[in-house]
């Protein structure tokens, strides 16, 4: 197993790509500590990687109350020892809107949730991956932070956020052996797609496919395991792309 001995940290861990990478980072090994604002889908999560034999617990957390993330690395240290991996995949999905149609509250909430999340949960977990001396941070983009959706001003300006900072975790921290790299997903079949619920949404996501389909969380999840793992021991600062081929056109 890749991560055998290893503690990840997931939040947003309770549904779609968050719960698909908690599973198969438990399944390579990793103790996981499952951060979600929602209780009762964050222990479902916990359930399933103790279904498949795995090691998991649960800390319910809003990523935008450094109180509350500091809680969290702390449990989680309490609870298993250290941390290893961090995945930052916490983000606010509502309020999807142009500028001049975004509320303020919307816009505060996305980039608290989005950005901010990713920001205090580094920061806290900072030093435990430095201590592992091989820690890797895998913070959840967007290819709307590379290419731009219509009507998403500030979940795009919250990711592309994600990607800066991402850059800036690589470069100063580098040298304490922690690695910081960013996936940017294109259209998954998540409980936010709109699959069957607005075939022409749903359509043209495919569309924009140049393999024709939507993509699955745990196609996510396997390049979120690579840059968990030694693997891509020579990988950080990068921005990897998982999107079907949406941004080639």
């Amino acid at each position: 197993m890749r991560l055998q001995g290893k503690v990840a940290v997931v939040t947003g861990g309770g549904s779609g790509i968050g719960r698909a990478i908690a599973l198969i980072l438990a399944r390579e090994g990793a103790k996981v500590a499952v951060i979600d604002i929602d209780r009762q889908k964050g222990t479902e999560t916990c359930g399933l990687i103790s279904g498949q034999a795995g090691e998991a617990v649960f800390f319910g957390a809003d990523v935008s109350a450094a109180e509350q993330v500091s809680v969290a690395v702390n449990s989680t240290v309490a609870k298993f020892g250290r941390i290893d991996v961090l995945v930052n995949n916490a983000a606010y999905l509502e309020g999807f809107q142009a500028v001049s149609e975004t509320g303020e509250a919307d816009w505060d909430r996305s980039i608290a949730v989005t950005l901010k999340g990713v920001f205090l949960f580094s920061k806290f977990a900072l030093p435990h991956l430095i201590t592992s001396g091989s820690g890797s941070i895998i913070n959840i983009a967007s290819v709307g932070a590379l290419v731009g959706f219509a009507d998403h001003c500030s979940y795009i300006t919250a990711k592309g956020g994600v990607i800066q900072l991402t850059k800036s975790l690589a470069i100063d921290y580098g040298r304490y052996g922690v690695r910081a790299n960013a996936i940017c997903p294109g259209a998954i079949d998540t409980p936010i797609s709109p699959k069957g619920k607005d075939q022409a949404a749903y359509s043209y996501q495919i569309q924009m496919s140049v393999l024709n389909r939507t993509g699955q969380p745990e196609e996510v999840a396997s390049v979120a395991l690579f840059l968990a793992s030694s693997e891509s021991s020579f990988v950080t600062g990068a921005s990897l792309v998982v999107d079907g081929g949406w941004t080639l056109r």
